[in-house]
């Protein structure tokens, strides 16, 4: 059994109609949250889904730095494109509950430095097995469609 390492993340929200403020405790960092006019917010933040797209775009990112370093790759960018897929019934109220409502994530990377291709194919595998977003999608149910691949 590997050992574990445990961190905790931790939040405070508070809503008053929209948006609702989220301090990220033990931090200095405070975000809003909000949906757009045409859905009852007042547009003034992105929306629950937007923060976790692009959460997954950034542990994308960051794994792929950690891998990078290990590997001892020279690497200068790395370009990110993702996309989920989310069937919202069970938030509007249609369906009993939301489980098994990401659908699909499409993700391509493009890496810009000196790899070869397959050592772009091996950070992906590695990155794409490690972040910790993408596996809470992937053991949802979710359909994962990842392309990494060295830049042209």
């Amino acid at each position: 059994m590997s050992e574990q390492h445990i961190e905790i993340f931790k939040a405070t929200a508070i809503g008053k109609n929209w948006p609702t403020t989220v301090k990220i405790t033990d931090t200095e960092f405070t975000i809003q949250v909000d949906e757009p006019v045409e859905d009852g917010g007042t547009n003034s933040g992105p929306n629950p889904m937007q923060y976790f797209v692009a959460s997954l775009a950034g542990c994308q990112n960051e794994q792929a730095q950690v891998v990078v370093e290990e590997l001892g790759l020279k690497l200068t960018r790395i370009d990110i494109d993702l996309e989920i897929d989310l069937d919202l019934s069970g938030f509007m109220g249609m369906s009993d509950h939301s489980n098994g409502s990401y659908k699909q994530v499409r993700l391509e990377a493009n890496v810009h430095g000196e790899l070869t291709a397959e050592q772009v194919q091996e950070l992906g595998n590695r990155v794409d097995t490690r972040c910790p977003i993408l596996a809470l999608l992937r053991t949802s149910g979710c359909e994962i469609i990842s392309s990494w691949s060295v830049n042209d």
